[in-house]
């Protein structure tokens, strides 16, 4: 019967509650557009992300002195939350994304900037990474995940629950995907910086968990991206021929959302 209950839950957030799509047309920057967006960004960022874009400002160290996740450093030009592949640079549409939706939990979102107000910070966030060419390389390959052909089953929230076992999702995120596994000291698991990080816990009703977005079509991108600068890997290459398990996989970790799982 609780399955049942799960089940009508996970219709209900792929049927459009939880929708963090964003659409937008950048245009070109120009000096008095990098120069509005480092007005923006000393205005409502500088406190998290410090005055030279390091992670380094006050917030963000009293928000998470020891522990990750910690603010990003924006002249490493790395960023966790991207639709391209692992390993690979962000596009400009990740950053517009990231400042539109937020960080549940950690970054507020600015969907209520105007929109040329966003493209203006991406465009000045961009200037801080100190290598940063990307008008000169060739657009960047992004994850098409298109149209969801697995349909939602309480067979196919099963078989998520296996591929859950399989892949050894439980080892980080425990047997009953709350990020609370006995050993977690054993794991000793950092990120890029050595700060100790916390496996995620699954539960969709705890607002900080889904930190890349809580829509079906957000976990699939994560589970394909990968989390860069985190212990969480990439799984496109696992989920080249098997698609399908992925999707699965999704569909049990939504129905997560009220309890303990199936």
């Amino acid at each position: 019967m609780l399955l049942r209950f799960h089940f009508l839950t996970v219709i209900l957030v792929i049927g459009g509650l939880l929708v963090s799509n964003v659409h937008a047309i950048q245009t070109e920057p120009t000096p008095e557009i990098i120069a509005r967006g480092k007005i923006l960004y000393d205005r409502s960022c500088i406190f998290c992300h410090g005055v030279q874009g390091k992670g380094d400002g006050p917030a963000a160290f009293f928000g998470a002195s020891y522990w990750a996740p910690r603010a990003s450093d924006f002249t490493v030009g790395q960023y966790k939350f991207r639709s391209t592949a692992s390993g690979k640079s962000h596009t400009d549409e990740d950053l517009f994304r990231i400042i539109t939706n937020g960080v549940p939990g950690y970054m507020p979102p600015f969907v209520g900037w105007p929109e040329e107000d966003r493209w203006h910070v991406v465009s000045y966030v961009k200037t801080l990474h100190s290598t940063n060419s990307r008008h000169n390389e060739k657009p960047l390959e992004t994850f098409q995940i298109g149209t969801q052909n697995v349909p939602l089953t309480v067979e196919s929230i099963e078989q998520g629950r296996q591929v859950y076992f399989k892949f050894e999702c439980d080892a980080c995120h425990g047997h009953n995907a709350r990020g609370d596994v006995p050993d977690f000291e054993a794991q000793d698991l950092k990120d890029n910086l050595g700060m100790p990080i916390r496996p995620t816990d699954l539960d969709l009703t705890n607002p900080y968990s889904f930190k890349n977005g809580a829509a079906a079509h957000d976990i699939f991108g994560t589970l394909m991206t990968g989390l860069i600068g985190t212990p969480m890997p990439s799984y496109a290459d696992a989920f080249a021929q098997h698609e399908d398990d992925a999707w699965h996989l999704v569909h049990y970790i939504l129905s997560l959302s009220q309890g303990s799982g199936p």
